[in-house]
């Protein structure tokens, strides 16, 4: 492939649309007919009453943003990624215009396997992963409301769905463009922070400089990675920052984490999942009317805590992993846990579900993803060696936001507060004699 710059921007009408949809924060996102044939269809259109941050609204009443504006906002920092990529022959010379298109769309259907709270559920058993769902749902193996999403792909666009979901899968076979999907600084994260930022009344994911992030973006010298040049170092880092900051402040905050492990407590004492079928089927409504109607006594209970009231559990135990990382990792253990749980019951009435852990996953806990900078001198170095606040932001990321959490029923958390609570170091001791 040989193409000049600046062809198949030409080429791909979707570029130069006329026409367009307005999103907040002021945007313009272009479209085309043929977009609109996709954006216009009942799966995407699904979307709407899907919400992006499910629970965050119970803390943050604003956050009533959904999945379909987020999509169409990734869409948007795709089309100027490979705007300004284009400008380099290492890019445009390795790609086709069916490259480009499969990757826009890539963006744009990247979360239409989402149903409602799917991040908060989909590791737990007999819940699909969303990526999955995402994937049978252009493939065509997956329908909504009977409508083949696949067959628009091909009559609108002449691609094969599996160009877009090979984004999604782990072969990495165009590894420099599924970085635009699926990276550190990919163009899901440049719209999610700032969505999320304004509709939750925060500024902490606003604070980058959104142009000038893009702008400083190339491939790295193999071709196989996106990096940033040099100049665009303090962006990146103020980017890296803003994700940081969400995350202790929004998506990992104790409110919100205890809301979101109160529902995974529900829906661990389900009987009966859903479909795949069904769940797309819900709103975030629809979905908590069908939960509280397979529910026993004690997931209404649970459910009252989120809803009606919004009663959250409280904290009894808080742990970061630098504190004391032996600990954190012998609480990976979800025995172990349990064993915990019944040693603080001891011979009282309280019942099983008053006392919830909330532990993230050990994968999660070893680093913070780095991409690398390119020097003025053509040096390509990881941007943890450039960069003090970067290199600071892995054990911060565990001591701030990884954190093992305790919670309990309001209605305990009296008798187990924190100068009544065992500690739990102790228990874990007497538990391995």
């Amino acid at each position: 492939m040989k193409n000049a710059p600046g062809a198949l921007i030409h080429a791909i009408p979707e570029f130069s649309a006329t026409q367009s949809i307005k999103i907040a924060p002021n945007t313009s996102v272009p479209v085309t007919d043929r977009l609109l044939a996709i954006i216009d269809s009942q799966t995407f259109q699904r979307l709407r009453a899907i919400r992006q941050l499910s629970l965050a609204d119970r803390v943050f009443p604003s956050a009533t943003h959904t999945r379909f504006s987020h999509a169409l906002g990734v869409y948007h920092n795709v089309l100027d990624y490979l705007r300004h990529l284009d400008r380099f022959p290492q890019f445009h010379q390795s790609f086709d215009e069916s490259d480009y298109l499969s990757v826009m769309l890539a963006g744009l259907l990247h979360d239409i396997g989402h149903y409602p709270c799917s991040h908060q559920l989909d590791h737990l058993e007999g819940f699909p992963k969303h990526e999955q769902v995402t994937i049978d749902l252009i493939e065509g193996r997956l329908s909504y409301e009977g409508e083949d999403l696949s067959a628009i792909i091909r009559r609108e666009f002449g691609l094969d769905p599996n160009m877009i979901t090979r984004f999604f899968r782990r072969q990495h076979t165009v590894p420099l463009l599924r970085q635009m999907i699926d990276s550190p600084i990919d163009a899901d994260k440049c719209d999610y922070l700032p969505r999320d930022s304004y509709f939750c009344g925060v500024d902490y994911g606003t604070g980058f400089d959104r142009q000038r992030f893009i702008t400083n973006l190339m491939p790295n010298r193999e071709g196989n990675s996106l990096c940033m040049h040099e100049k665009g170092l303090l962006s990146a880092e103020r980017f890296q920052l803003a994700r940081y900051w969400m995350y202790r402040s929004v998506y990992w905050g104790h409110t919100v984490r205890a809301l979101i492990t109160t529902l995974q407590q529900c829906c661990r004492q389900l009987t009966k999942v859903p479909s795949h079928h069904e769940l797309l089927g819900f709103n975030d409504h629809s979905f908590f009317e069908w939960l509280w109607q397979q529910s026993n006594g004690d997931g209404r209970e649970l459910l009252r805590c989120i809803h009606g009231k919004r009663l959250p559990f409280k904290r009894v135990y808080t742990l970061a992993y630098n504190h004391d990382p032996d600990t954190y990792l012998k609480l990976q253990d979800e025995s172990l846990r349990a064993q915990i749980i019944a040693k603080i019951k001891g011979g009282s009435s309280l019942s099983p579900h008053m006392l919830v852990w909330d532990v993230p996953p050990a994968y999660k806990t070893t680093n913070w993803e780095t991409f690398a900078v390119r020097m003025n001198d053509g040096r390509e170095v990881p941007i943890e060696h450039e960069s003090p606040v970067i290199k600071a932001l892995g054990s911060a990321f565990l001591q701030g936001v990884r954190k093992i959490r305790l919670f309990a029923h309001p209605a305990t958390y009296q008798d187990l507060s924190l100068d009544r609570l065992p500690p739990i170091e102790s228990l874990l001791k007497d538990l391995s004699l």
